[in-house]
């Protein structure tokens, strides 16, 4: 009987080349994670961005077209030009728009509002709204030349590439072509019919239009003078 006895293996390692092309191997699959993981997280980001910019910018329009229709019938207002050279920079300003509210605590009441285009470094402008707790309308001179500081100032947008007004009378709606509306307003017994707002938002490539309407309404003191002559009209009637 033949005895079957086992041979030894002998055990085969890695060469050098092998191993260096392992690691080479894992290299590429490791930088292909991290560039897919850096281009998710990228464009998470860009995306999370581009929401914000347009909740920014939903919030500005929501609040442009609160104020216009929310005026007095006793409102003034003025819209004049500043540069007339890129960045366009614009004064557009509101009198007789109480508004009461706590600024860092303190109760503020405002008389008039100013909205404002400030240029920034990058050739942008920040606009800016500021309050003022006495008339700013009644003279031919600025807030600044007579020494009249705005009592609160809040910074709306920053950096915007474009700030552009413009108006429109609406007796003169069927005569004026859209592209011809005015960029100033200095009629201090009435207000524009229509204001139309071009903007261009910090990392925007086109421009962004957008039409408010101020609504006529009654002058209070018209209303109650109507009233004082009716009541006289009515106690005359009355006594004879």
């Amino acid at each position: 009987m033949k005895k079957i006895t086992s041979q030894p293996t002998c055990a085969k390692g890695f060469t050098l080349f092998e191993l260096v092309l392992a690691l080479g191997i894992a290299g590429l699959v490791l930088t292909s994670i991290f560039r897919i993981a850096d281009g998710a997280v990228r464009s998470t980001s860009k995306m999370v961005e581009m929401q914000n910019e347009d909740i920014e910018r939903d919030a500005f329009f929501s609040f442009l077209r609160d104020h216009f229709d929310s005026l007095p019938g006793n409102a003034v207002m003025n819209l004049i030009n500043t540069s007339n050279s890129e960045p366009y920079l614009s004064e557009m300003t509101f009198q007789n728009t109480p508004a009461s509210f706590n600024w860092g605590g303190t109760p503020i009441a405002a008389e008039a509002t100013r909205l404002i285009t400030v240029p920034t470094v990058s050739n942008g402008v920040d606009v800016v709204l500021e309050y003022f707790d006495e008339p700013i309308l009644d003279s031919d001179e600025g807030p600044a030349e007579r020494g009249i500081d705005p009592i609160a100032s809040i910074t709306l947008l920053n950096d915007v590439r474009l700030f552009e007004w413009t108006v429109l009378d609406g007796r003169n709606y069927d005569t004026t072509e859209r592209d011809a509306w005015p960029y100033e307003w200095d009629q201090t017994n009435r207000r524009p019919t229509f204001v139309e707002l071009k903007v261009i938002f910090e990392n925007g490539d086109r421009a962004i239009k957008r039409l408010f309407w101020i609504p006529t309404k009654t002058n209070p003191r018209t209303t109650m003078s109507a009233l004082q002559n009716s009541a006289r009209g009515a106690r005359g009637n009355g006594g004879g």
